[in-house]
């Protein structure tokens, strides 16, 4: 679509009688740079529709005669007339040609508008892209950040999960020791009470022997005058409750010490069994804790 001239020949035509009337010679190039705006062809164009249009001066000699100035006058005009005809059928070729010119020169302008257009049009997108390919750099380069830290992360559950294999594998076998030391513990409970049991029993001896003891030494007092005969029997008899009884009292301190002795294991006993526990608990809460994360 051919664009609006911004000049038209009315603008053109004030500037040229304006600056005739001046005393000047108006020219395209004068008209522009009074007017400001405006395609130089087009007013080349309008210039020369102006030229036309402006009546020929022809000034006479005040010195000739009237006559002779009127036939000069009219040789000249007919002169003029024949070359005028001549002139105006170039003037009207070089019009046309102008008119080219200036069609050519106003459809380049606004191909070149076009162009400048378009390439403001293109160096925007450029922008834009440029602008989309560095934020695809930066979220390519976040996106593979993200992966290596995710790749280490996945490092570190496979770690821990191997740990927690081993410590699962390993369960078994410290179940196995627990319950082992806790049969050992159950043993060394029974070995106590039986060491007990046979302490009382050997001081319910001891006592009844220590009863037993007395009584034969009251009835050897009430009797030993009745029974000087049967002295030395009793005193043998006593020998051997005292050497029973001081066997019994041996074996009732050999049993204390072997309870203290079981006392003492099963405390340490207890002690380890504990730490055993402790290990385990340990194993376990790291184990839940781990595979909670």
């Amino acid at each position: 679509m051919p664009r609006e001239a911004s000049i038209t020949y009315e603008q053109v035509a004030a500037i040229a009688d304006g600056i005739k009337a001046a005393g000047g010679k108006p020219t395209p190039r004068q008209i522009r740079e009074r007017h400001g705006s405006g395609s130089l062809g087009t007013i080349h164009k309008l210039f020369q529709r102006w030229e036309g249009n402006q009546p020929p001066s022809i000034e006479a000699g005040s010195a000739l005669p009237p006559a002779l100035q009127r036939t000069i006058l009219d040789f000249v005009t007919q002169e003029r007339a024949t070359a005028r005809a001549d002139l105006d059928a170039k003037l009207s070729d070089m019009q046309a040609a102008a008119g080219e010119l200036a069609a050519e020169n106003e459809r380049q302008s606004g191909h070149i508008e076009t162009l400048e257009s378009t390439l403001q049009t293109s160096q925007e997108e450029k922008a834009a892209l440029a602008g989309k390919i560095e934020q695809m750099a930066a979220d390519l380069s976040a996106a593979r950040d993200e992966a290596a830290r995710e790749r280490h992360a996945a490092e570190a559950t496979r770690t821990e999960l191997a740990k927690a294999h081993v410590r699962l594998d390993a369960l078994p076998i410290l179940e196995n020791e627990n319950e082992r030391l806790r049969s050992a513990v159950d043993a060394e409970r029974d070995a106590r009470t039986n060491a007990e049991r046979l302490a009382a029993i050997a001081e319910a001896k001891a006592a009844g022997l220590s009863e037993r003891l007395a009584d034969s030494q009251a009835r050897h007092t009430r009797e030993v005058a009745n029974l000087d005969s049967q002295l030395q029997d009793q005193k043998q008899r006593n020998a051997n409750l005292e050497a029973d009884l001081s066997e019994i009292r041996k074996e009732s301190r050999d049993l204390a010490a072997r309870l203290a002795q079981a006392t003492g294991e099963l405390e340490a006993l207890r002690t380890q069994n504990a730490g055993h526990l402790d290990v385990i608990k340990g194993f376990t809460a790291q184990g839940t804790v781990t595979g909670t994360s």
